[in-house]
């Protein structure tokens, strides 16, 4: 089989997966439903990866990156200038640059190849070519055998239509009307369990549409789903209306204090002062010279500004929760509970979570790159 072409109406993807598993074949198998293109890579019948054909090379693991929240676009141009000019694929430059660990990197490869396959295993129709070929990878040990993809998946796209009717459409926009923590003690189990459940109702705020809170959660279109649909039945959470959405502005309301004082608005300024102070220190930041002559500009002290921003946003947070309730949140996402913080703001814009701890008399609050 050096090369096999078909439509998926005639011969199904289940048995296209299955004859290239069987038979051990190395190669890349294309589909195309439509106009939307998806190429999986096969090494002796096993699944290296799978992705969409879109935005030339690593245009999908760009949109992904993007999409989970891990890069905003100001760092995403910058990563990709420094491919361009190194010919290296962009997932070695993240990782040589400190954006994200090598483990951090796998995860969100392997969910686009997740993705990917979820979307294909529920195509009926489209047009396919397989071509036998030599491919190089560094995924030895994260390869997928067809006949486990076809069980997994397969059980999966069974159970999907269960719920796909219930379903939210992907600009439909969640407020919390219900107590998590009742319902998950309600429940029972372990909270390794509930902490994806936990986590998708978190990034609920009433003004993120599904589609990106499925993507921020990281978890996957199926499981995001079926969670969002098991929380909006629990009463948990309700859909805004779409005229309700438009009114919505962003804010942030301190709970009331006992007594007057000047710290809640030392919390709400502070961090304004501080972020214009960086900024105006990355302006200043000198031109650097490039090897080939003439300078470029570096946008990385304006990505450290960010940061430093986001950070003492939640440090002044913490403290609002403590003058507030005379003690420190065991856990950062009391913030959102207590209405300090949005949830969008646990998750800063270079991705990676915030280090806390509670100590006897203090608390402490790294910021992400540490």
């Amino acid at each position: 089989m050096s090369a096999l072409r078909g439509n998926l109406r005639d011969f199904g993807i289940a048995e296209v997966f299955q004859l290239i598993g069987q038979q051990r074949k190395t190669g890349v198998l294309e589909i195309d439903r439509e106009g939307r293109r998806v190429r999986l890579v096969f090494d002796s019948g096993a699944v290296v990866m799978a992705e969409p054909i879109t935005g030339g090379r690593d245009g999908a693991l760009s949109d992904m990156l993007l999409r989970c929240g891990l890069l905003t676009r100001d760092t995403l141009l910058d990563l990709q200038r420094q491919v361009e000019s190194s010919l290296r694929r962009l997932g070695a430059v993240v990782v040589e640059n400190g954006v994200l660990g090598a483990g951090q990197l796998e995860q969100i490869e392997d969910l686009l190849t997740q993705e990917t396959l979820f979307e294909v295993l529920r195509w009926e129709d489209g047009s396919f070519a397989f071509s036998a070929e030599e491919v190089e990878h560094d995924r030895s040990g994260r390869m997928l055998a067809a006949e486990q993809i076809l069980m997994d998946g397969l059980r999966r796209v069974d159970e999907w239509r269960t719920f796909a009717a219930r379903a939210p459409a992907d600009d439909t926009v969640y407020q919390r009307v219900g107590r998590f923590e009742r319902w998950a003690s309600e429940r029972g189990g372990e909270e390794r369990s509930l902490e994806p459940a936990r986590r998708v109702y978190q990034l609920i705020d009433g003004r993120l549409p599904a589609r990106r809170v499925i993507d921020l959660s990281r978890l996957g279109t199926f499981e995001a789903t079926r969670i969002l649909v098991e929380l909006h039945e629990a009463e948990l959470i309700e859909a805004l209306d779409p005229s309700q959405v438009a009114k919505r502005r962003p804010q942030v309301s301190l709970p009331s204090v006992p007594r007057p004082d000047a710290r809640p608005l030392l919390a709400a300024t502070l961090p304004l002062v501080l972020l214009l102070a960086l900024a105006a220190t990355a302006l200043r930041t000198p031109l650097v010279e490039a090897a080939e002559g003439g300078f470029v500009w570096r946008p990385r002290p304006l990505v450290a500004a960010r940061t430093a921003f986001e950070t003492e946003r939640v440090r002044r947070a913490l403290e609002a929760y403590r003058f507030s309730h005379g003690q420190w949140p065991t856990r950062l996402a009391e913030l959102v509970d207590a209405g300090l913080l949005e949830p969008a703001a646990l998750t800063p814009s270079e991705g990676r979570p915030y280090y806390y701890e509670r100590r006897e008399t203090e608390a402490v609050l790294l910021a992400p790159e540490h």
